[in-house]
C-alpha cells in the first residue's frame, strides 16, 4: 500500500506538503500541486478514511436506533434517515435494540467512543438521566418518541390530537364501548396517546373501562392474542383503537376465523397507513403518518448540528396527521 512518504519522495517534497495537497489546503504552488496529484493518481492511492477521521475528529456516520427493522414503520423509517444521510454525505449506521434498555446503552458507548458523529434515538429504551451523560460527546436527536424535558430535538407527531381525531371518530360512528391498545407502558408518546384516547371519551360523557386497555400490541401475533382476550369478555367493546396496523391486522384475521364480523361486532382503527391496511378483508381505518418525512427531517436535523457546531437545544417538531377512513368501521 503507498504511504504519503513514498510520494513525498518521489516528488522531492515534505510529508507536510502532500497532506496538504490532499485535504486541499494552500500555502502550495500550483506546479508543486500538479505534480503531487500526477504521482497520486499514478500510484492509484487512496487515503485512509481512518486518518482523516483521527485529523478531523469527524467520522461522517450518525446511527440510528431502532427496536427491529422488520417491522415495516421502522423499516420505512430507515430509508427515510439513510436516503436524507447519503444526499449530505454522512453514512448510516442501524442499531437494533429489541426494547432491550442495556442493548440501548451499549449502543450509546460507540459515540462516547467516536464510532459515529450523532445518534438518532427511535425509541426510548432508558430514563433519560441514563442518556443524558453521552450528549457530551456528540449530538442526539429523539424521533418518533417524546420527553418531557429532555433539551434535544424532538421530531414526531402530536400522538394526543391523532388519538383523538381516530376515538372522536368511532364515537361518530354510535359506538360508546371504546378498548384501546398501547405498545409499551413507559413511553411518553403512549402515554400522549393515552391521554388523547380518555380526553376524546370524557369530552363525550363516556367512561373507559380498565378491561378494554390491551398492553405489549406490537406486531400480528399481538392481534391475535389481543382479539382472543376480548372474545373472552363478558362485556366486550364494540370499538378498538389499535395504535398499529399490524395489530389491527392480526385482529382482523382472527376475528374473521371466529366469524366476529369487522365492523359490525367490532370497529378498528389502526396507526401508521402501512400498505397492509388496503390489502385486509375489511381494510383499515387508521391514521395516516408522513414515515419517511420524519425519517429525513430527523437525519437533516441531526446533520445540522454536525455541519454547523451548533450547540443542541431542545425543539420540537409535529408532523401533521390525518384520519384514513376505510372499511373496519
Amino acid at each position: 500500500m503507498t504511504k504519503i512518504s513514498e510520494i513525498a519522495k518521489l516528488c522531492n517534497v515534505s510529508k507536510t506538503t502532500v497532506s496538504r495537497v490532499l485535504n486541499n489546503h494552500p500555502y502550495v504552488s500550483k506546479e508543486k500541486r500538479e505534480q503531487i496529484l500526477k504521482v497520486i493518481k499514478e500510484l492509484d492511492y487512496v487515503p485512509s478514511s481512518l486518518a482523516r477521521n483521527f485529523r478531523t475528529n469527524k467520522t461522517k456516520t450518525i446511527a440510528i436506533l431502532v427496536p427491529r427493522f422488520d417491522h415495516p414503520f421502522f423499516a420505512q423509517l430507515i430509508k427515510g434517515v439513510s436516503l436524507a444521510a447519503l444526499e449530505n454525505d454522512y453514512k448510516v449506521l442501524i442499531f437494533q435494540t429489541f426494547y432491550d434498555s442495556k442493548n440501548e446503552l451499549d449502543i450509546m458507548e460507540r459515540l462516547k467512543n467516536r464510532e459515529v458523529d450523532g445518534v438518532i434515538l427511535g425509541t426510548l429504551e432508558n430514563e433519560w438521566n441514563l442518556i443524558k451523560p453521552y450528549l457530551t460527546y456528540g449530538p442526539i436527536l429523539l424521533c418518533n418518541e417524546y420527553h418531557y424535558s429532555a433539551p434535544i430535538p424532538i421530531i414526531g407527531y402530536d400522538e394526543l390530537e391523532a388519538t383523538y381525531k381516530a376515538v372522536d371518530h368511532l364515537i361518530k360512528k354510535g359506538h360508546k364501548k371504546i378498548g384501546f391498545c398501547y405498545d409499551t407502558s413507559y413511553s411518553q408518546a403512549q402515554s400522549q396517546r393515552k391521554e388523547g384516547f380518555l380526553k376524546a371519551l370524557a369530552d363525550n360523557n363516556l367512561l373507559h373501562n380498565e378491561d378494554w386497555i390491551f398492553g405489549h400490541g406490537f406486531n400480528i401475533e399481538d392481534g391475535f392474542r389481543i382479539c382472543d382476550e376480548i372474545f373472552k369478555l363478558k362485556e366486550k367493546p364494540t370499538a378498538l383503537f389499535t395504535g398499529n396496523d399490524q395489530v389491527a391486522a392480526g385482529i382482523i384475521k382472527r376475528a374473521t376465523a371466529l366469524d366476529y364480523k369487522i365492523p359490525e361486532y367490532l370497529a378498528i382503527v389502526g396507526y401508521d397507513n402501512q400498505s397492509i391496511c388496503q390489502v385486509t378483508t375489511p381494510t383499515i381505518t387508521t391514521i395516516d403518518i408522513p414515515i419517511m418525512e420524519l425519517g429525513q427531517r430527523s437525519a437533516i436535523e441531526l446533520i445540522k448540528y454536525l455541519n454547523n457546531d451548533l450547540e443542541l437545544k431542545r425543539d420540537v417538531i409535529k408532523l401533521p396527521t390525518k384520519l384514513k377512513i376505510r372499511e373496519s368501521t
